[in-house]
């Protein structure tokens, strides 16, 4: 008789359920006790595609709630005028975020002195989101007192000036700031943390080194994408699709290290553009991802790919590709390709691939400039590998 299976939350799984388990996703019966006892802080994935196996069991608490755990309880320590807390919160620019949004979602008239407080030392981080959230709390308020503190806020770098254009300025009403930051609190925040995207949580996750946790939302989300392409249909334009999410979850996985998901994520997003451009740029990212990861004959193929969306691009898309960044960073591509493929002990495979490139010939004469070191390089490289 086996032992029962305890998962993560304590939910008890008898030897008959794990052998349901078994039979249902086709797996051996230790793999099957692995995905009842490790549900949901890690997860099982197929070997061949990488998607994860269906949630079994009672389902965790929600991303957000964890993610926020350690938020609410700076916030509880804030409102008791802690002062420890209040230079420690101040001071670390990941208990500060998290902060800032437990008090988006917990909001209280006594918050004012504290939201000014954190206001002014988020300004460290240049335009967060939490920097403009904190604006908008702050704002919230309707204290035209604090119209100074917003300008001088407003006024702390580029970056912060073009984010927080919007501010109300000298001399307006306290109807006036209420206006301004209700109208971008309705657009941006909102008060149910359930709504916020999701790569607001993996984000915040990610700060606070859950990264198995941040990995596994988005490994769900990229497979319900996958089993669904519907999800990125745009509203009210159905028979087009919004692929951001996919480039984001590309995004989202190469800084979490993890390239085969990001990998996943960049081939799908690539399949579906539609202008030459949007395919040309799509191919020429994955062949980054893919040599980055070791897949060199995988990149020489999406290479190719793009040389053969520039030769017959099928749109004016790309009429002026050999003008701007898009030229340059292809070649630039090329060009570390055949590099790692010289460094694999590929001689052949880089000196055919340095002869098939006919971009840099094409560039301009600026956008050329900025590659001919690396050109010249990687000739040489060539050269010595044989």
């Amino acid at each position: 008789m086996r032992s029962p299976v305890r998962n993560a939350h304590g939910h008890l799984y008898s030897e008959r359920q794990v052998a349901e388990v078994q039979e249902r996703c086709g797996i051996p019966l230790r793999e099957a006790s692995l995905l009842l006892r490790t549900e949901p802080n890690f997860v099982l994935l197929t070997a061949d595609e990488g998607c994860a196996y269906d949630r079994l069991g009672p389902d965790g608490p929600p991303l957000w709630e964890t993610v926020l755990a350690a938020g609410r309880a700076d916030l509880v320590r804030l409102r008791k005028g802690d002062h420890t807390a209040w230079r420690e919160v101040a001071d670390d620019p990941v208990r500060r975020r998290i902060t800032l949004r437990a008090a988006q979602f917990d909001r209280a008239e006594d918050d004012l002195e504290l939201l000014r407080h954190l206001l002014r030392h988020e300004t460290r981080s240049s335009m967060t989101d939490e920097l403009r959230l904190a604006a908008v709390l702050v704002g919230l308020h309707g204290d035209t007192g604090d119209l100074p503190l917003l300008l001088e806020v407003r006024e702390t770098d580029f970056d912060t000036a073009c984010g927080l254009d919007g501010v109300p300025e000298p001399g307006a009403s306290a109807d006036e700031l209420r206006r301004w930051a209700r109208e971008l609190d309705e657009s941006m925040f909102g008060t149910d943390p359930s709504d916020e995207p999701v790569s607001t949580w993996t984000g915040l996750a990610r700060d606070q080194e859950m990264t198995e946790l941040a990995r596994v939302t988005l490994i769900r989300g990229l497979d319900g994408i996958v089993m669904d392409q519907s999800r990125l249909r745009r509203p009210g334009a159905p028979r087009t699709l919004a692929t951001a999410p996919l480039s984001g979850l590309a995004r989202d996985f190469e800084e979490l290290g993890d390239l085969p998901q990001a990998l996943r994520a960049q081939r799908l997003y690539a399949a579906l553009q539609e202008t030459a451009w949007e395919r040309a740029s799509a191919r020429r990212t994955l062949a980054r991802l893919e040599r980055e990861a070791g897949r060199l004959p995988q990149a020489v193929d999406s290479l190719a790919a793009v040389r053969g969306t520039l030769a017959t691009p099928g749109d004016d898309s790309l009429r002026h590709w050999h003008r701007v960044n898009l030229g340059r960073f292809i070649t630039e591509e090329h060009y570390r390709l055949t590099l790692a493929l010289a460094d694999a002990g590929c001689p052949e495979e880089a000196r055919a691939l340095l002869a098939a490139d006919a971009v840099l010939g094409e560039l301009s004469d600026n956008a050329a400039e900025g590659v001919r070191e690396l050109a010249e390089r990687t000739a040489a490289r060539v050269r010595e590998a044989g």
